[in-house]
Protein backbone atom coordinates (compact mmCIF):
# COMPACT_ATOMS: atom_id res chain seq x y z
CA UNK A 1 0.00 0.00 0.00
CA UNK A 2 2.76 2.27 0.74
CA UNK A 3 4.69 1.54 -2.39
CA UNK A 4 1.18 2.58 -4.41
CA UNK A 5 0.83 6.06 -2.50
CA UNK A 6 4.60 6.92 -3.73
CA UNK A 7 3.51 6.43 -6.81
CA UNK A 8 0.36 7.25 -6.63
CA UNK A 9 2.24 11.21 -5.44
CA UNK A 10 5.28 10.85 -7.82
CA UNK A 11 2.39 11.28 -10.44
CA UNK A 12 -0.15 13.29 -8.96
CA UNK A 13 2.68 15.28 -8.83
CA UNK A 14 4.04 15.41 -12.29
CA UNK A 15 0.93 16.19 -13.24
CA UNK A 16 0.08 19.18 -10.91
CA UNK A 17 3.53 20.35 -11.79
CA UNK A 18 2.90 20.00 -15.74
CA UNK A 19 -0.73 21.81 -14.91
CA UNK A 20 0.50 24.60 -12.67
CA UNK A 21 3.06 25.25 -15.80
CA UNK A 22 0.24 25.30 -18.17
CA UNK A 23 -1.31 27.99 -15.91
CA UNK A 24 -4.52 25.36 -15.02
CA UNK A 25 -4.36 26.27 -11.84
CA UNK A 26 -7.58 25.54 -9.99
CA UNK A 27 -6.71 21.93 -11.40
CA UNK A 28 -3.45 22.18 -9.97
CA UNK A 29 -4.96 23.16 -6.32
CA UNK A 30 -6.62 20.14 -6.35
CA UNK A 31 -3.95 18.09 -7.48
CA UNK A 32 -1.59 19.69 -4.51
CA UNK A 33 -4.33 19.27 -1.90
CA UNK A 34 -4.25 15.61 -3.05
CA UNK A 35 -1.04 14.70 -2.39
CA UNK A 36 -1.25 16.30 0.82
CA UNK A 37 -3.78 14.02 1.97
CA UNK A 38 -1.78 11.30 0.98
CA UNK A 39 1.60 13.06 2.43
CA UNK A 40 1.57 15.91 4.75
CA UNK A 41 5.31 16.44 4.74
CA UNK A 42 6.38 17.62 1.24
CA UNK A 43 7.85 21.28 1.77
CA UNK A 44 7.67 21.39 -2.50
CA UNK A 45 4.49 20.86 -2.89
CA UNK A 46 3.05 24.09 -0.59
CA UNK A 47 6.01 25.73 -1.70
CA UNK A 48 4.12 25.18 -5.55
CA UNK A 49 1.03 26.00 -3.90
CA UNK A 50 1.77 29.32 -2.62
CA UNK A 51 3.50 30.28 -6.03
CA UNK A 52 0.20 29.47 -7.69
CA UNK A 53 -1.79 31.52 -5.24
CA UNK A 54 0.20 34.73 -5.76
CA UNK A 55 -0.54 34.37 -9.02
CA UNK A 56 -4.32 34.43 -8.45
CA UNK A 57 -3.12 37.52 -6.02
CA UNK A 58 -4.54 35.35 -3.20
CA UNK A 59 -1.71 36.63 -0.89
CA UNK A 60 -3.09 35.45 2.14
CA UNK A 61 -3.32 31.74 1.14
CA UNK A 62 0.29 32.05 -0.54
CA UNK A 63 1.96 32.90 3.12
CA UNK A 64 0.00 30.57 4.66
CA UNK A 65 1.44 27.52 2.33
CA UNK A 66 4.84 29.41 2.35
CA UNK A 67 4.61 28.89 6.43
CA UNK A 68 3.17 25.43 6.03
CA UNK A 69 6.48 24.48 3.70
CA UNK A 70 9.12 25.71 6.45
CA UNK A 71 7.08 23.97 9.04
CA UNK A 72 7.54 21.04 7.31
CA UNK A 73 10.90 21.56 6.49
CA UNK A 74 12.74 24.74 7.97
CA UNK A 75 15.70 24.29 5.23
CA UNK A 76 13.45 24.93 2.27
CA UNK A 77 15.12 28.41 2.00
CA UNK A 78 13.14 29.77 -1.11
CA UNK A 79 9.75 29.55 0.89
CA UNK A 80 11.43 32.14 3.05
CA UNK A 81 12.45 34.29 0.50
CA UNK A 82 8.92 34.28 -1.17
CA UNK A 83 7.53 35.23 2.51
CA UNK A 84 10.42 37.97 2.69
CA UNK A 85 9.08 39.42 -0.73
CA UNK A 86 5.04 39.30 0.38
CA UNK A 87 5.70 41.32 3.71
CA UNK A 88 7.98 43.76 1.51
CA UNK A 89 5.03 44.46 -0.94
CA UNK A 90 2.78 44.84 1.99
CA UNK A 91 4.99 47.40 4.04
CA UNK A 92 5.30 44.96 7.09
CA UNK A 93 9.57 45.32 6.35
CA UNK A 94 10.01 43.96 10.14
CA UNK A 95 8.88 40.74 8.89
CA UNK A 96 10.38 41.05 5.36
CA UNK A 97 13.92 41.68 7.12
CA UNK A 98 13.22 38.47 9.53
CA UNK A 99 12.45 35.89 6.65
CA UNK A 100 15.25 37.25 4.37
CA UNK A 101 17.75 36.51 7.12
CA UNK A 102 16.09 32.72 7.62
CA UNK A 103 17.10 32.37 4.22
CA UNK A 104 20.53 33.97 4.68
CA UNK A 105 21.15 31.22 8.14
CA UNK A 106 19.86 28.40 6.13
CA UNK A 107 22.11 29.31 2.84
CA UNK A 108 24.63 31.96 3.15
CA UNK A 109 24.96 31.60 -0.44
CA UNK A 110 21.99 32.55 -1.97
CA UNK A 111 22.37 35.59 -3.72
CA UNK A 112 18.50 37.46 -4.12
CA UNK A 113 18.27 36.73 -0.60
CA UNK A 114 21.05 39.42 -0.08
CA UNK A 115 19.34 41.80 -2.30
CA UNK A 116 16.08 41.70 -1.45
CA UNK A 117 17.65 42.35 2.29
CA UNK A 118 19.39 45.62 1.05
CA UNK A 119 16.20 46.69 -0.42
CA UNK A 120 13.94 46.80 2.58
CA UNK A 121 16.72 48.31 4.56
CA UNK A 122 17.07 51.21 1.99
CA UNK A 123 13.36 51.69 2.18
CA UNK A 124 13.68 52.00 5.67
CA UNK A 125 16.99 54.37 6.31
CA UNK A 126 19.05 51.77 7.05
CA UNK A 127 21.78 52.66 4.27
CA UNK A 128 24.92 51.10 6.52
CA UNK A 129 23.13 47.51 6.50
CA UNK A 130 21.98 47.96 2.70
CA UNK A 131 24.99 49.19 1.46
CA UNK A 132 26.75 45.68 3.06
CA UNK A 133 23.91 43.76 1.86
CA UNK A 134 24.96 44.64 -1.77
CA UNK A 135 28.41 44.42 -1.17
CA UNK A 136 28.40 40.88 0.14
CA UNK A 137 26.26 40.03 -3.42
CA UNK A 138 28.70 41.62 -5.30
CA UNK A 139 31.59 39.20 -2.84
CA UNK A 140 29.60 36.13 -4.19
CA UNK A 141 28.51 37.41 -7.79
CA UNK A 142 31.56 40.31 -9.24
CA UNK A 143 29.00 41.63 -11.69
CA UNK A 144 25.39 41.05 -10.04
CA UNK A 145 23.44 44.04 -12.14
CA UNK A 146 20.82 44.17 -9.38
CA UNK A 147 23.22 44.96 -6.37
CA UNK A 148 25.21 46.75 -8.57
CA UNK A 149 22.56 48.87 -9.76
CA UNK A 150 21.38 49.26 -6.20
CA UNK A 151 24.70 50.25 -4.92
CA UNK A 152 25.61 52.73 -6.83
CA UNK A 153 21.61 54.63 -6.46
CA UNK A 154 22.51 54.37 -2.57
CA UNK A 155 25.93 56.31 -3.03
CA UNK A 156 24.15 59.23 -4.27
CA UNK A 157 22.65 59.81 -0.98
CA UNK A 158 24.52 57.67 1.56
CA UNK A 159 28.20 58.48 1.89
CA UNK A 160 30.87 55.55 3.47
CA UNK A 161 34.38 54.93 3.03
CA UNK A 162 33.86 51.11 2.65
CA UNK A 163 36.52 49.62 1.01
CA UNK A 164 35.05 48.08 -1.89
CA UNK A 165 36.36 49.27 -5.15
CA UNK A 166 32.77 50.80 -6.64
CA UNK A 167 32.87 53.06 -3.02
CA UNK A 168 36.14 54.19 -3.45
CA UNK A 169 35.14 54.91 -7.25
CA UNK A 170 32.59 57.01 -5.98
CA UNK A 171 34.41 58.76 -3.34
CA UNK A 172 37.22 59.71 -5.58
CA UNK A 173 34.92 61.30 -7.99
CA UNK A 174 33.89 64.02 -5.32
CA UNK A 175 37.32 64.53 -4.60
CA UNK A 176 38.06 65.64 -8.59
CA UNK A 177 34.97 68.45 -8.14
CA UNK A 178 36.87 69.40 -4.15
CA UNK A 179 39.11 71.32 -6.42
CA UNK A 180 37.07 73.65 -7.72
CA UNK A 181 34.50 76.18 -6.47
CA UNK A 182 30.98 76.87 -7.00
CA UNK A 183 31.63 79.53 -9.52
CA UNK A 184 34.26 77.76 -10.95
CA UNK A 185 32.12 74.86 -12.06
CA UNK A 186 30.22 76.45 -14.86
CA UNK A 187 33.05 76.98 -16.56
CA UNK A 188 32.76 74.39 -19.53
CA UNK A 189 37.02 73.90 -19.13
CA UNK A 190 36.40 73.07 -15.81
CA UNK A 191 33.59 71.06 -16.67
CA UNK A 192 35.55 68.94 -19.47
CA UNK A 193 38.69 68.37 -16.49
CA UNK A 194 35.85 67.26 -14.15
CA UNK A 195 34.42 64.38 -16.85
CA UNK A 196 37.80 63.48 -18.06
CA UNK A 197 38.95 62.21 -14.59
CA UNK A 198 35.76 60.79 -13.95
CA UNK A 199 36.14 59.28 -17.20
CA UNK A 200 39.50 57.84 -15.73
CA UNK A 201 38.63 56.49 -12.64
CA UNK A 202 35.55 54.51 -14.51
CA UNK A 203 38.11 53.00 -16.45
CA UNK A 204 40.17 51.73 -14.07
CA UNK A 205 37.42 50.19 -12.11
CA UNK A 206 37.07 46.65 -12.52
CA UNK A 207 33.80 46.44 -13.67
CA UNK A 208 32.51 46.94 -17.18
CA UNK A 209 29.50 50.13 -17.20
CA UNK A 210 29.50 49.50 -20.77
CA UNK A 211 27.38 46.22 -20.27
CA UNK A 212 26.04 47.33 -16.86
CA UNK A 213 22.35 48.27 -19.21
CA UNK A 214 22.42 51.31 -16.65
CA UNK A 215 19.04 53.23 -18.44
CA UNK A 216 18.57 56.23 -15.96
CA UNK A 217 18.64 59.59 -18.12
CA UNK A 218 17.55 61.63 -14.73
CA UNK A 219 19.51 62.92 -11.70
CA UNK A 220 18.03 64.17 -8.59
CA UNK A 221 19.06 66.12 -5.51
CA UNK A 222 16.74 65.20 -2.69
CA UNK A 223 14.73 66.62 0.41
CA UNK A 224 12.76 64.67 1.98
CA UNK A 225 9.54 65.18 -0.01
CA UNK A 226 7.87 61.63 -1.22
CA UNK A 227 5.78 62.71 -4.18
CA UNK A 228 4.56 58.95 -4.22
CA UNK A 229 3.86 59.63 -8.07
CA UNK A 230 3.93 55.39 -8.85
CA UNK A 231 0.70 55.63 -6.70
CA UNK A 232 -0.95 58.45 -8.59
CA UNK A 233 -0.76 57.19 -11.75
CA UNK A 234 -2.19 54.02 -10.90
CA UNK A 235 -4.94 56.00 -9.89
CA UNK A 236 -5.01 58.10 -13.20
CA UNK A 237 -4.64 54.96 -14.86
CA UNK A 238 -7.33 52.82 -13.27
CA UNK A 239 -10.32 55.57 -13.38
CA UNK A 240 -9.01 58.88 -15.27
CA UNK A 241 -9.45 61.09 -12.57
CA UNK A 242 -6.47 63.33 -11.23
CA UNK A 243 -5.43 62.54 -7.62
CA UNK A 244 -5.90 65.20 -4.99
CA UNK A 245 -2.12 65.32 -4.31
CA UNK A 246 -1.64 66.25 -7.53
CA UNK A 247 -3.93 69.24 -7.33
CA UNK A 248 -1.32 70.99 -5.18
CA UNK A 249 2.40 69.79 -6.74
CA UNK A 250 3.57 72.67 -8.81
CA UNK A 251 6.86 72.33 -11.16
CA UNK A 252 9.09 75.26 -11.94
CA UNK A 253 10.65 73.82 -15.65
CA UNK A 254 13.75 75.00 -16.39
CA UNK A 255 14.96 73.93 -20.12
CA UNK A 256 18.30 74.39 -20.92
CA UNK A 257 19.25 75.12 -24.64
CA UNK A 258 22.05 72.26 -25.27
CA UNK A 259 23.94 69.43 -23.34
CA UNK A 260 26.34 71.65 -21.64
CA UNK A 261 23.70 74.13 -20.22
CA UNK A 262 22.37 70.66 -18.69
CA UNK A 263 25.26 69.64 -17.01
CA UNK A 264 25.82 73.03 -16.02
CA UNK A 265 22.14 72.90 -14.34
CA UNK A 266 23.10 69.95 -12.74
CA UNK A 267 25.67 71.84 -10.70
CA UNK A 268 23.11 74.57 -9.70
CA UNK A 269 21.11 71.34 -8.10
CA UNK A 270 23.91 70.16 -6.47
CA UNK A 271 23.97 73.25 -4.41
CA UNK A 272 21.08 74.61 -4.50
CA UNK A 273 19.62 74.88 -0.88
CA UNK A 274 15.98 74.93 -0.65
CA UNK A 275 13.43 75.21 1.78
CA UNK A 276 11.00 72.76 3.05
CA UNK A 277 10.88 69.62 0.72
CA UNK A 278 11.69 70.23 -2.54
CA UNK A 279 12.82 67.50 -4.99
CA UNK A 280 14.51 68.64 -8.78
CA UNK A 281 15.91 66.70 -11.43
CA UNK A 282 17.70 67.34 -14.51
CA UNK A 283 17.14 65.16 -17.27
CA UNK A 284 16.93 64.40 -20.93
CA UNK A 285 13.57 63.36 -22.32
CA UNK A 286 13.08 60.36 -23.86
CA UNK A 287 9.02 59.72 -23.89
CA UNK A 288 7.36 59.56 -27.56
CA UNK A 289 6.32 63.14 -28.60
CA UNK A 290 6.52 64.72 -25.60
CA UNK A 291 8.49 68.02 -25.81
CA UNK A 292 11.03 69.84 -24.44
CA UNK A 293 15.07 68.05 -25.38
CA UNK A 294 16.61 68.83 -21.90
CA UNK A 295 14.80 69.73 -18.73
CA UNK A 296 15.43 71.05 -14.85
CA UNK A 297 11.97 69.99 -12.63
CA UNK A 298 11.67 71.41 -9.11
CA UNK A 299 8.65 70.34 -7.41
CA UNK A 300 6.90 72.37 -5.15
CA UNK A 301 3.68 72.04 -3.12
CA UNK A 302 1.73 75.29 -3.96
CA UNK A 303 2.24 77.96 -6.85
CA UNK A 304 2.99 80.52 -4.79
CA UNK A 305 5.97 78.64 -3.20
CA UNK A 306 7.23 77.69 -7.18
CA UNK A 307 6.67 81.74 -7.80
CA UNK A 308 8.64 82.35 -4.90
CA UNK A 309 11.66 79.92 -5.51
CA UNK A 310 12.08 80.92 -9.10
CA UNK A 311 12.39 84.54 -8.15
CA UNK A 312 15.01 83.07 -6.13
CA UNK A 313 17.05 81.32 -8.49
CA UNK A 314 16.50 83.53 -11.42
CA UNK A 315 20.22 85.26 -10.72
CA UNK A 316 22.00 81.79 -10.71
CA UNK A 317 20.56 80.48 -13.57
CA UNK A 318 21.01 84.04 -15.18
CA UNK A 319 24.50 84.02 -14.58
CA UNK A 320 25.64 80.56 -15.87
CA UNK A 321 23.48 78.97 -18.66
CA UNK A 322 20.72 79.59 -21.57
CA UNK A 323 17.26 78.69 -20.91
CA UNK A 324 14.13 79.01 -20.89
CA UNK A 325 11.42 78.37 -17.97
CA UNK A 326 8.16 77.73 -16.80
CA UNK A 327 5.43 76.96 -13.73
CA UNK A 328 3.28 74.05 -14.70
CA UNK A 329 1.22 71.92 -12.63
CA UNK A 330 1.25 68.12 -12.48
CA UNK A 331 2.28 65.90 -14.90
CA UNK A 332 1.93 65.73 -18.85
CA UNK A 333 -0.53 62.98 -18.95
CA UNK A 334 -3.05 64.56 -16.98
CA UNK A 335 -2.62 67.70 -19.28
CA UNK A 336 -3.63 65.17 -22.41
CA UNK A 337 -7.14 64.03 -20.56
CA UNK A 338 -7.53 67.06 -18.88
CA UNK A 339 -6.42 70.11 -21.11
CA UNK A 340 -7.49 72.84 -17.92
CA UNK A 341 -5.56 71.20 -15.66
CA UNK A 342 -2.32 73.18 -17.51
CA UNK A 343 -3.77 76.36 -16.24
CA UNK A 344 -1.97 77.49 -13.26
CA UNK A 345 -3.56 81.15 -13.20
CA UNK A 346 -6.47 80.98 -10.34
CA UNK A 347 -7.91 83.81 -12.02
CA UNK A 348 -8.22 82.20 -15.31
CA UNK A 349 -12.40 81.36 -15.88
CA UNK A 350 -10.96 77.87 -16.95
CA UNK A 351 -8.80 77.02 -13.94
CA UNK A 352 -9.60 73.34 -12.87
CA UNK A 353 -10.10 72.88 -9.50
CA UNK A 354 -10.30 69.72 -7.69
CA UNK A 355 -14.02 67.87 -8.49
CA UNK A 356 -15.11 66.75 -4.90
CA UNK A 357 -16.65 63.81 -6.22
CA UNK A 358 -13.02 62.52 -7.20
CA UNK A 359 -12.54 62.05 -3.60
CA UNK A 360 -14.86 59.17 -3.33
CA UNK A 361 -13.74 57.54 -6.78
CA UNK A 362 -9.90 58.25 -5.62
CA UNK A 363 -11.07 55.72 -2.04
CA UNK A 364 -12.27 53.09 -4.19
CA UNK A 365 -10.05 52.72 -6.86
CA UNK A 366 -8.47 49.28 -5.58
CA UNK A 367 -4.60 50.08 -5.63
CA UNK A 368 -3.02 46.27 -5.69
CA UNK A 369 0.69 47.32 -4.89
CA UNK A 370 1.66 48.98 -1.55
CA UNK A 371 3.11 52.40 -1.83
CA UNK A 372 4.35 53.05 1.66
CA UNK A 373 6.45 56.19 2.63
CA UNK A 374 10.04 55.21 1.23
CA UNK A 375 12.51 57.28 3.27
CA UNK A 376 14.55 59.43 1.48
CA UNK A 377 17.87 61.16 2.74
CA UNK A 378 19.38 64.53 1.44
CA UNK A 379 21.13 63.48 -2.00
CA UNK A 380 24.85 63.76 -1.22
CA UNK A 381 27.04 66.20 -2.69
CA UNK A 382 29.18 66.05 -5.42
CA UNK A 383 29.32 63.91 -8.28
CA UNK A 384 28.49 59.89 -7.85
CA UNK A 385 28.37 57.38 -9.97
CA UNK A 386 25.17 57.58 -10.93
CA UNK A 387 25.77 61.13 -11.47
CA UNK A 388 28.29 60.33 -13.89
CA UNK A 389 26.53 57.46 -15.93
CA UNK A 390 23.82 60.06 -16.04
CA UNK A 391 25.47 62.83 -17.38
CA UNK A 392 27.25 59.96 -20.03
CA UNK A 393 23.62 59.12 -20.98
CA UNK A 394 23.07 62.97 -21.60
CA UNK A 395 26.28 62.97 -24.23
CA UNK A 396 24.82 60.23 -26.22
CA UNK A 397 21.77 61.87 -26.44
CA UNK A 398 23.23 64.95 -27.42
CA UNK A 399 25.49 62.92 -30.14
CA UNK A 400 21.99 61.32 -31.55
CA UNK A 401 19.95 64.96 -31.82
CA UNK A 402 22.90 66.17 -33.42
CA UNK A 403 23.62 69.04 -30.68
CA UNK A 404 27.61 69.52 -31.03
CA UNK A 405 28.09 71.48 -28.06
CA UNK A 406 28.83 67.88 -26.75
CA UNK A 407 32.33 68.42 -28.33
CA UNK A 408 33.37 71.00 -25.62
CA UNK A 409 33.61 68.18 -23.68
CA UNK A 410 36.06 66.46 -25.25
CA UNK A 411 36.41 63.20 -23.70
CA UNK A 412 35.33 59.63 -24.93
CA UNK A 413 31.78 58.37 -23.40
CA UNK A 414 30.91 54.82 -22.70
CA UNK A 415 28.52 53.68 -25.61
CA UNK A 416 24.78 53.69 -24.49
CA UNK A 417 23.03 51.02 -26.49
CA UNK A 418 20.03 52.09 -24.50
CA UNK A 419 20.07 55.57 -25.53
CA UNK A 420 20.61 54.12 -29.27
CA UNK A 421 17.80 51.97 -29.42
CA UNK A 422 15.32 54.41 -27.29
CA UNK A 423 16.01 57.08 -29.91
CA UNK A 424 15.38 54.71 -33.27
CA UNK A 425 12.21 56.13 -33.52
CA UNK A 426 12.31 59.60 -32.19
CA UNK A 427 15.83 60.77 -33.58
CA UNK A 428 14.18 62.86 -36.42
CA UNK A 429 11.86 64.45 -33.95
CA UNK A 430 14.73 65.08 -31.36
CA UNK A 431 16.42 66.59 -34.49
CA UNK A 432 14.27 69.25 -35.78
CA UNK A 433 13.18 70.33 -32.35
CA UNK A 434 16.74 70.82 -31.76
CA UNK A 435 17.53 72.81 -34.64
CA UNK A 436 14.27 75.45 -34.18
Amino acid sequence: MKKNNKLNVKELFNLAFQNQKKKNFNTAITQYKKIISINPNLALVYYNLGLIYEKLERTEMAKKNYKKSVKVDPSFFYSYNNLGILFQKQGEKEKAIENFRKVIETNSQYINAYNNLGLVYSSLGHYKEAVNSFIKTLELEKNNSVAKKSLIYLLTYYSTNNNHPLIIANNNLKKIQKKFTYKDLFKTKNLSYILKESYKIMKNYDHDFENLEFIETQSYRRNTLDLNCVRHHEVFNNSNIIPKFCFNCFKIQIEPKNVIDLIKLFFVFDRLELSKNNQRKCMVELRDEVSGLYKGIIYCSNVEEAKIILEDITPILNLNLKYKVSIKRGCSEFYKSFSNFNIIDKKDINFMDYPQKWGKIEQKVKIKKNYNTIKINNTVSGMSISDFLVINQWLNYAKEIGDQSYKQIGFETFNSQYISEKMLNQVEFRRKEFMY
